[in-house]
């Protein structure tokens, strides 16, 4: 009834053990949590994967499609998330940083987490840095003597090469989520290209991949309609895009927005009643359908 073809729900970590990278940023879900989501999305949806997605359109059955994928490339998705997955028989697309693969480096509002655990009178402070400013982190963890790479090495927070080939087996996904998180509105449309080509090209050459998937870091909020023609027309950098806006559609076919299921207390059928009873409020107004300019 509301034209709605897909829903495209996405998580980025699920545990039942602490995880101080994220702590201070938004809940995860506990692998109950996790699991009740999915039991409640089974019953009404039918999973998919990216390939399916030109024939939506031909698609009928008694249950929408829905296709289902994870950002940052953490390395819960090898040790707690694919498990479930396969054993419930629903595939995936992860999204993965090229700049922090193998952990190379840590994404600047994980560290920013990190540092409130050593100095939690500084949460404001550290939460109002931006990427731009990124390296006062690095320079307030030597002023603590925190280390990064430590924890980057000790924890793994990361997938890793040996884990993506082997989900890779598995039958899950991968495509690029840019190279080191920026938030894309503040970027020139260059560094916007350069940051989204380079990510792309790198995962899908690192890991022979026969496609080309890209997600937004943050939010697609502000990207211009140019980049968008970029990236998904003129120059085919990625076959499909990801945003994160909610039950909405885009001007570009090929660009999908996702609904997020985590970062608060409710449960996917409460997020998902909440989405469609805002988009039936906006139908008349027009509302749910992003324009660019």
């Amino acid at each position: 009834m509301m034209g709605q073809r897909l829903i495209a729900p996405f998580y980025h970590a699920v545990s039942d053990e602490p995880m101080p990278h994220i702590q201070h940023l938004y809940k995860v879900k506990t692998v109950r949590e996790f699991e009740k989501d999915l039991d409640f999305l089974l019953r009404h949806y039918r999973p998919v994967d990216f390939h399916e997605l030109s024939e939506l359109p031909a698609t009928h059955g008694a249950k929408p499609p829905m296709l289902l994928s994870f950002d940052d490339g953490l390395r819960e998705f090898h040790d707690v998330i694919a498990p479930v997955l396969l054993r419930k028989g629903i595939p995936a697309i992860c999204f993965l940083n090229s700049g922090f693969l193998d952990n190379q480096d840590l994404f600047y509002r994980y560290k920013a987490s990190l540092l409130i655990e050593h100095s939690p009178h500084k949460t404001a402070e550290l939460l109002s840095i931006r990427y731009a400013d990124r390296a006062r982190l690095d320079e307030m963890a030597l002023s603590v003597g925190f280390s990064f790479e430590d924890f980057l090495q000790k924890k793994q927070p990361y997938l890793t090469t040996p884990q993506v080939e082997l989900l890779l087996k598995q039958g899950f996904h991968f495509g690029a989520h840019s190279v080191d998180h920026p938030e894309y509105r503040f970027l020139p449309l260059e560094e916007q290209l350069r940051q989204t080509t380079k990510s792309v090209e790198t995962i899908s050459n690192k890991f022979g991949l026969g496609y080309r998937l890209f997600s937004f870091p943050f939010t697609d909020y502000g990207v211009s309609k140019k980049f968008f023609d970029f990236v998904l027309e003129e120059k085919k950098v990625a076959d499909y895009s990801f945003g994160c806006a909610g039950l909405k559609t885009d001007v570009h076919p090929k660009h999908i927005q996702r609904i997020p299921l985590e970062g608060n207390d409710l449960t996917a059928e409460d997020t998902l009643r909440r989405e469609f009873f805002y988009f039936w409020l906006k139908m008349p107004f027009g509302k749910n359908r992003i324009r660019r300019t």
